[in-house]
């Protein structure tokens, strides 16, 4: 009872220091910068209800009415009853018949869900009306509203920037029957028993959706790609497993989240001759040299495994790394180079290539003084640099030498938040 009363205790102690942090929540929400739950990129005018319905959210959820799912709510309450001891179920059963009578009965249960239907019909009359409609945004957990048309046209840009091409047809037929054979001579990666569940029944192509990038000029997209029927969804999953077990990265200068580099800038002893400046990668996955990588994995496998281990690891690495098309719109497209967006795999392999460079090409400029702090995660890398020995110029000129792809910007004064 002791420990109940102190469970007790702990939870009214936290409540009152939220309920104390509150007060300091103007200053806070100055201070930091939150995304709008809802983004309108249209000229479409919403009511005060519509745009209160929109700000809930993508994930909000309409309550259904309840002839809907009353016969279903009485028998999944009788089979939960059932599972009771039965010198228990009579009381439950009784107290069970009283809560859906006052769910039955109650004339204000559904108000609120049948308002709420009636403004989502609305809604969506007036988004179809004008050829819009509502996607995510890449940040934020926000939603945007935007025409069909610009959102076709920014997936339309993306494609042409990243040297996307048309195929005439889909390959999901050509790359399932790629991995079924690759799977008959892996049987040191793989037990044999395992491989009939690896291999897709019913495989589909990776659908291309797109995330809108609100904190951009422009507000260009990040491909999100589905790919969970794919033909090789199940073997990159597992691969991601044997190549962390085969290939021993070495994580010196990137970090698993933004908490970790708030640790690691705590510990720094800045002084005004410090400045910071932060690196995207720009399309990292697009972008990823394939053959370049591929020879560098070859390395790193063979450094710590048999050759015939290599050899099945690169040769099912080779099957999942061709399965790079999308579909879009009833179209299918190839990159010319560059990772598959959506793979399991994708960030592994997406790892491999820019560790290689840091530890080679980059190792002695990072070390140097002229850097006082480098890391990354992915694709963004923060720096700071010391002024005596360097400018942003030849900083992003090394970089740039190395990673053509790369585009920097400055870190400025009077920006409170690196986006990370």
């Amino acid at each position: 009872m002791e420990t109940h009363y102190s469970n007790l205790n702990n939870k009214l102690d936290k409540l009152q220091l939220k309920q104390q942090g509150t007060k300091q929540s103007k200053d806070y929400q100055q201070h930091y910068k939150f995304y709008p739950r809802t983004i309108n990129r249209t000229k479409i005018n919403f009511t005060h209800e519509e745009w209160s319905l929109l700000n809930n959210g993508l994930q909000h959820s309409i309550e259904k009415p309840l002839d809907k799912y009353w016969t279903d709510l009485i028998m999944e309450t009788e089979q939960a009853i059932r599972m009771l001891e039965p010198k228990i179920q009579r009381p439950f059963r009784i107290l069970a018949a009283k809560k859906l009578k006052q769910i039955k009965t109650s004339s204000s249960h559904h108000a609120d869900a049948k308002r709420e239907t009636y403004i989502l019909r609305n809604t969506n009359n007036k988004l179809r009306k004008e050829d819009a409609m509502i996607t995510r945004a890449d940040k934020g957990k926000s939603c945007v509203i935007i025409y069909n048309k610009d959102y076709t046209s920014k997936v339309n840009d993306f494609l042409d920037n990243n040297n996307f091409h048309k195929l005439p047809k889909d390959l999901t037929d050509k790359y399932q029957k790629i991995i079924i054979h690759t799977l008959k001579y892996c049987n040191l990666i793989i037990p044999t028993r395992q491989v009939r569940h690896l291999i897709q029944k019913k495989p589909l192509p990776p659908s291309l959706n797109a995330l809108i990038k609100i904190h951009k000029p422009d507000n260009p997209i990040r491909p999100v790609v589905k790919k969970t029927n794919a033909p090789t969804y199940k073997i990159a999953n597992l691969l991601v497993n044997k190549l962390h077990e085969h290939l021993h990265l070495k994580y010196h200068y990137s970090v698993k989240d933004s908490v970790s580099l708030a640790n690691d800038l705590t510990k720094l002893k800045i002084n005004e001759h410090h400045r910071m400046i932060t690196f995207d990668i720009k399309d990292l996955y697009v972008n990823i040299p394939i053959p370049e990588t591929f020879a560098i994995t070859k390395q790193l496998v063979s450094e710590h495994n048999e050759e015939k281990i290599t050899t099945q690891i690169l040769m099912l690495l080779e099957s999942v790394l061709q399965q790079n098309h999308i579909f879009f719109q009833n179209n299918t497209y190839q990159p010319e180079k560059g990772v598959s967006v959506g793979s399991p795999i994708s960030k592994t392999v997406a790892e491999i290539f820019p560790q290689y460079l840091e530890n080679t090409h980059l190792k002695h400029i990072i070390e140097s003084k002229q850097i006082i702090f480098y890391t990354r995660y992915v694709d963004d890398v923060p720096m700071i640099y010391n002024t005596k020995y360097t400018s942003p110029k030849q900083s992003t000129s090394t970089s740039t030498r190395y990673t053509p792809t790369c585009s920097s910007h400055r870190h400025t004064k009077t920006t409170t938040a690196y986006a990370f």
